[in-house]
């Protein structure tokens, strides 16, 4: 198989695995259109380590956007196109070196990309006070999911010697 063609088939079943534990795994937030806290970030970090930027970005994207069309939350779905999508991206180019640090930190900052770009899509939805009610909630997400991912960077690294 060539690298091109593993690559596409990683992203698709990492896109698919983003999927199901985005889906699976929500807990509805009171007072939104929709919203819910899951730990489909988790793979997302994860999938950015093992994949890299561009490949991690896509799967992010299709993943958590698939998520949202078949959980009912079909106002999100662009927002979480694009906020998945970099936050996929930017986590997976910040990984680039394969050292804990970077991995904790690309950990933190995608999950502020996330967080602020819920921030900003609901700004632009509603307003403030709707922000400020689900605000919480993300964070919840962001926090959590950041520690489980960093938690699982053994798990990382294995799986990333198995992958090469």
């Amino acid at each position: 198989m060539s690298m091109t063609t593993r690559k596409i088939t990683l992203s698709a079943i990492t896109a698919a695995i983003v999927f199901v534990v985005t889906w699976t795994i929500r807990i509805p937030v009171p007072a939104t259109s929709g919203g819910y806290i899951n730990f489909g970030d988790i793979v997302i970090y994860l999938s950015a380590f093992l994949l890299g930027g561009p490949s991690a970005g896509a799967a992010a994207a299709v993943g958590s956007a698939l998520a949202d069309a078949a959980g009912g939350a079909a106002m999100y779905i662009p927002a979480t196109f694009v906020i998945k999508g970099i936050m996929g991206l930017v986590s997976g180019l910040m990984t680039v070196k394969k050292t804990f640090r970077s991995y904790a930190l690309a950990c933190i900052i995608s999950g502020a990309v996330m967080a602020a770009g819920y921030g900003l899509y609901e700004l632009l939805l509603f307003n403030f006070a709707y922000v400020i009610a689900s605000f919480p909630f993300n964070m919840i997400q962001w926090v959590g999911s950041a520690i489980i991912a960093i938690l699982l960077f053994p798990v990382a690294k294995r799986l990333r010697i198995i992958l090469e």
